[in-house]
């Protein structure tokens, strides 16, 4: 079939074949697009290889398409770059202007304001520059800030596409008219395929206009006049001195270095100064220089330019010159340029300064001008001001109500503190008592025989009193006076008035604004203290007194030692010897216990053991035997001496491996 030639009549189609499906060469492996060379034809019928002949296996594998194409350039792909980088400091820029409508003018109807609009490509910002103009009174400058505007109600920001010259561009309610742009702005808009219309001219103001040519019509009528007749009787001497003055003195400036010379100010830091005195108008400028933390605002001026009268009472901006006649005026002196010298202090409105220094054209300046001047700079580390004490104002008397030392921190604040308590005086004293003997002195004669305990602690230098029971009376020891300070005798004031209490000459007197407190140095053998009308005076004291005074004789005058060690010691001896010659009285209560441990107890016959007495006048610990099971141990109070203020309650005597003779 394949042999007969094409001609009509002849078919060359299988009649038989029912099947013309093409075969699928297309397919997906492993999710890769792969192709297939087809092994059927069409109807799934064999298709034959087609056999290559040796020649053209050879121009085959012998091809090499560099020969005839030449190499491939392979282009290395470019470095990414973020759009914030590559657009960094690239910036749009157009000119424009607004039109702001004027209310209520017969003047003007609109106003025609130009502004310059900056389109950033970094982050596709806006911001709004309006041109200034002098004398306009006008806000001019940054009208809107940088940030992305909404160009309508979905939130859509502005784009670069959207800004060409000639269209109109509303933020805010405010319609701005864009008319042209420069050339970096031009060149890339066309690079990125916008097409720039052509550039718009910017309308004049109409009412800048009418005051042009106002201008320009004075001007030409006082044009015409002939100068010379008319400026000689304009100028004045006063007005030909200045501009000499202006004319040979302008831009020279004198520059002095100086401190702040605060003298009745505590302050550690030296404060540094520049003044400026301008030759021209003889204006003065300060400036500090400021160093790191030192604790001032960091403000260059301290002082703005302007003339300083030598008198500050003339200051320029006080009320007193708006009163000043032009008479007055004239007669109040400035500083000048001769005030001004190395080692002088200068007053400029009731602050003193100190000049030190100066700079080489100042040096120069004096030299030619004033003659001879010592320039010698003046070390300022090296001296030493001597500042005087604070003299603080007056405190008022004691209101009568709460402790003085409340009246003066009402003084000292506006909101009352509570008073700071001495901590570590707290801590030290924390359970030290002083106690001393006392009688009354009084003349009636029921209140001499009284006895009394003065407690003071030192912790917090508050006094107690307590009264000790008389004998036969068989009542306690009693409260006489709670803890409180207690000042001195003196104006001290009771119910709401001053008594004067100052029969004791020995004791300092104290005022009710400045009271003075008794101290342990007032608590000695002999001394008559007054407590609130009361007057004691003090016969005896603790031995822990006479060991704390030893312990602290810095703090104790001599007499008050001498006179404790003195009525101490004898004490001491009376003791010893009242103990060695009687028998110590013993109270028994009713404890039972199994046994007595093995003590020692000086006379023999109140010995619980029933052992005689060895050499030593004690009882022997290895002679003793155990007493009864049925024996009752005593509570025992040892009287030593004329303080009988230390009872010796239930002893255990089971933790005792001494004799207690003499013991507390």
């Amino acid at each position: 079939m394949n042999d007969l030639p094409l001609l009509p009549g002849n078919r060359f189609s299988d009649v038989t074949c029912t099947n013309f499906i093409v075969p699928r060469t297309l397919s997906f492996k492993n999710g890769h697009r792969i192709i297939r060379l087809p092994r059927f034809g069409i109807g799934q019928t064999y298709k034959p290889n087609v056999q290559l002949t040796e020649d053209e296996r050879e121009i085959l594998t012998n091809f090499q398409p560099e020969l005839i194409y030449g190499k491939v350039k392979v282009q290395e792909p470019r470095k990414f770059v973020p759009a914030t980088v590559f657009y960094d400091k690239k910036v749009l820029r157009f000119y424009g202007y607004f039109k702001q409508t004027v209310y209520e003018s017969p003047l003007e109807y609109y106003r025609v304001r130009r502004v310059i609009i900056y389109y950033y490509l970094e982050d596709d910002t806006i911001s709004v520059y309006e041109i200034p103009y002098k004398n306009s009174a006008l806000n001019q400058g940054l009208r809107v800030r940088r940030h992305r505007v909404s160009k309508n109600d979905q939130n859509e920001s502005y784009n670069w596409r959207d800004l060409n010259i000639g269209q109109n561009l509303a933020i805010y309610g405010t319609i701005y008219r864009l008319c042209d742009c420069d050339q970096f702005t031009r060149e890339w808009l066309e690079s990125e395929g916008i097409e720039l219309q052509c550039s718009e001219l910017i309308p004049s103001d109409p009412y800048t206009l009418k005051l042009m040519e106002k201008n320009e019509i004075e001007k030409q009528r006082t044009g015409h006049s002939d100068l010379k007749d008319i400026l000689p009787d304009l100028l004045t001497k006063q007005s030909i001195v200045g501009n000499k003055q202006f004319n040979t003195m302008d831009g020279k400036v004198l520059r002095f270095y100086a401190v702040l010379d605060d003298q009745g100010q505590q302050c550690e830091i030296m404060r540094k100064f520049i003044i400026h005195f301008y030759l021209v108008d003889h204006t003065i400028e300060i400036r500090e220089t400021h160093q790191a933390n030192d604790g001032y605002d960091p403000i260059g001026i301290y002082l703005h330019r302007q003339i300083v009268p030598k008198d500050s009472t003339y200051n320029i901006k006080s009320y007193v010159n708006l009163f000043i006649n032009k008479h007055e005026q004239e007669k109040i002196c400035y500083l000048k340029p001769e005030d001004f010298a190395i080692g002088r202090r200068i007053t400029i409105f009731n602050r003193s300064f100190f000049l030190h220094d100066c700079d080489i054209f100042t040096k120069s300046f004096y030299h030619q001008n004033f003659g001879q001047f010592d320039f010698t700079p003046i070390d300022i580390n090296m001296k030493r001001y001597i500042k005087p004490s604070i003299q603080l104002p007056p405190v008022p008397p004691h209101i009568m109500f709460g402790k003085p030392e409340d009246t003066i921190q009402n003084v000292k604040n506006l909101i009352p503190k509570p008073l700071k308590r001495d901590r570590i005086k707290l801590m030290e004293n924390e359970h030290r008592v002083l106690r001393y003997e006392a009688v009354m002195e009084s003349v009636n004669e029921t209140d001499v025989q009284r006895k009394f305990l003065i407690v003071y602690r030192l912790a917090d230098d508050l006094i107690s009193v307590y009264e000790k029971p008389l004998d036969g009376y068989g009542c306690l020891t009693r409260k006489f006076l709670e803890r409180i300070r207690i000042p001195k005798p003196g104006f001290f004031s009771v119910s709401f008035f001053y008594i004067n209490f100052s029969c004791f000459p020995t004791l300092q007197d104290s005022h009710p604004d400045a009271p003075i407190y008794y101290g342990p140095n007032d608590f000695y053998i002999g001394a008559r203290i007054e407590l609130f009308k009361h007057r004691f005076v003090i016969i005896d004291a603790d031995r822990y007194v006479l060991k704390f005074i030893e312990e602290n004789q810095q703090q104790f005058s001599q007499h008050v030692i001498d006179s404790l060690r003195k009525k101490l010691c004898l004490n001491n001896e009376k003791d010893e010897q009242n103990i060695l010659s009687f028998p110590t009285p013993i109270r028994r209560t009713s404890k039972s216990t199994s046994c007595l441990p093995n003590a020692c107890i000086t006379d023999s016959t109140f010995c619980f053991c029933g052992v005689e007495e060895n050499s030593n006048d004690s009882c022997c610990k290895l002679n003793c035997r155990l007493c009864s099971t049925n024996f009752t141990i005593p509570s025992m109070i040892f009287d030593i001496g004329p303080l009988n203020f230390f009872p010796l309650n239930s002893f255990n005597f089971s933790e005792l491996n001494f004799s207690f003779l003499g013991q507390r």
